[in-house]
């Protein structure tokens, strides 16, 4: 038979057990369930957080870099190509100054170039054989005409600076022959498109085709079949932007423009 005693003892384990029991679920409920305050600054959310952060800086340097990079290396300017076809077929020289002298801000006409003040001579059949000026002095031929050849920077030049006198401006073209491409690159920068000398598809320079004898030395002359005149008008990288006068604006790779241009003779001139 239980005592008062016996029955005191159940009681009170029965109470301990009940309370073990409350104290065990609460503290399972505990560890399913954090406050909000709480989940934040786990120490693995802090990680994450600080990774998201260092990659969103570091995606911003990259790009401010590169804009940075294309600021100081690259460059573009807004010349305007002077197309020589129909009027002029072999006259991208007279094409080319016309374009430049535009974007300098002086009015130009490339047929009034042409024949007005860039030194020319004809190509003339004589007993002793066809006759015609070194293009290096004077364009060869008629540019409007099938028997139109070339010529180089200085008659070029010294025609810039002929009309640019003529139009009582202050600007003077300058033949810049052999400048390298770092200082092609720099007239650039500077504000200053360059005319330069190239073959109209970037390969190797040819000669052939008729010939003729230097009105001045008697030597033969065989001239280019591809030579082709431009105005370099920007650089961005691995690329050069031409006004081409037979293609209009388009850009080329800046390797093989600088190889073509070298084969011919790195010849070039600017109006500043």
């Amino acid at each position: 038979m239980q005592t008062v005693y016996d029955r005191e003892v159940t009681l009170h384990s029965r109470n301990v057990q009940g309370r073990n029991a409350l104290t065990e679920r609460a503290g399972r409920a505990a560890v399913f369930y954090k406050p909000a305050h709480a989940r934040k600054t786990q120490p693995g959310a802090w990680r994450r957080l600080a990774a998201v952060a260092l990659c969103c800086g570091a995606l911003l340097c990259a790009f401010r870099l590169y804009g940075r990079a294309r600021s100081r290396f690259g460059v573009q300017l807004p010349v305007r190509t002077v197309l020589q076809n129909p009027e002029l077929p072999n006259g991208c020289e007279a094409a080319s100054l016309a374009a430049l002298l535009k974007y300098k801000g002086v009015p130009a006409d490339k047929l009034d170039l042409a024949y007005g003040y860039i030194p020319r001579g004809d190509i003339e059949e004589t007993t002793d054989g066809r006759t015609g000026p070194d293009p290096e002095l004077a364009y060869a031929g008629d540019p409007a005409a099938g028997l139109g050849f070339y010529c180089f920077a200085q008659p070029v030049a010294q025609g810039a600076n002929a009309y640019l006198a003529a139009q009582g401006s202050a600007l003077r073209a300058a033949d810049i022959t052999g400048v390298t491409g770092q200082g092609l690159l720099q007239y650039l920068r500077g504000g200053d498109p360059v005319i330069v000398w190239i073959t109209k598809d970037l390969s190797a320079p040819r000669t052939g085709g008729c010939t003729w004898l230097l009105a001045d030395t008697g030597e033969t002359y065989a001239p280019y079949v591809n030579l082709h005149c431009v105005v370099l008008a920007g650089w961005d990288g691995d690329t050069c932007t031409i006004a081409d006068p037979l293609q209009g604006r388009r850009r080329v790779d800046a390797a093989a423009f600088l190889q073509c241009f070298r084969q011919m003779g790195s010849r070039a001139v600017v109006v500043h």
